[in-house]
């Protein structure tokens, strides 16, 4: 099994990769006091927008660089648009490249912000003083590793995931900075 990737930035375009479903129905039941109007501005094909909608019953405004098929989807690049007024909440998987200006952009548009990523975005000697100016409330921890997220339009074989996620969730006023542990399995509804 390889440790990285081996495709090229140039091979990646946009870089999309979808999220497993069974990661934002482990945010739901972890998160339940989710705001109600929650901004999905990386939503790709709706992994994560179109269960906060059906399943948790929540008002979502989707939005990506590109429509990949999301009904409703508005196109537009989340880093040079406008916030979108009245949102109390920014619930994505962002492009791993230009996560921490999705990370600091959110914070400053919503009070609520929650964001998939990667373990290892905690890593890293120049994210120290952004962390320490950022922190986050909560860190939760997937113990089991999410099913993979392959890019957009792979169609090679499907391997487990080699990275371990998290949720990492910012709220105004909380810099607690818990770090939590759930398993999937526990919320999976698909």
């Amino acid at each position: 099994m390889r440790a990285n990737s081996t495709h090229s930035h140039a091979d990646r375009g946009l870089d999309p990769y979808f999220s497993s479903p069974a990661a934002i129905y482990s945010l739901i039941g972890l998160e339940p006091d989710m705001p109600q109007l929650i901004h999905e501005p990386a939503c790709g094909d709706g992994a994560l927008a179109a269960p906060l909608v059906l399943d948790a019953g929540k008002d979502v405004i989707a939005s990506d660089i590109k429509n990949y098929g999301y009904p409703g989807t508005i196109v537009q690049d989340y880093l040079t648009a406008p916030a979108v007024a009245g949102v109390q909440g920014i619930v994505t998987n962002p492009p791993y490249k230009h996560t921490k200006k999705f990370v600091s952009k959110a914070c400053a548009e919503a009070p609520y912000v929650a964001m998939l990523l990667p373990l290892s975005f905690l890593e890293g000697v120049n994210r120290k003083p952004w962390f320490e100016a950022n922190r986050p409330a909560r860190v939760w921890v997937s113990s089991r590793r999410l099913p993979m997220m392959h890019r957009y339009g792979w169609t090679g074989p499907k391997a487990p995931s080699n990275k371990c996620h998290a949720w990492f969730v910012w709220e105004i006023g909380d810099e607690s900075a818990q770090i939590r542990w759930y398993d999937w399995k526990l919320f999976s509804q698909k």
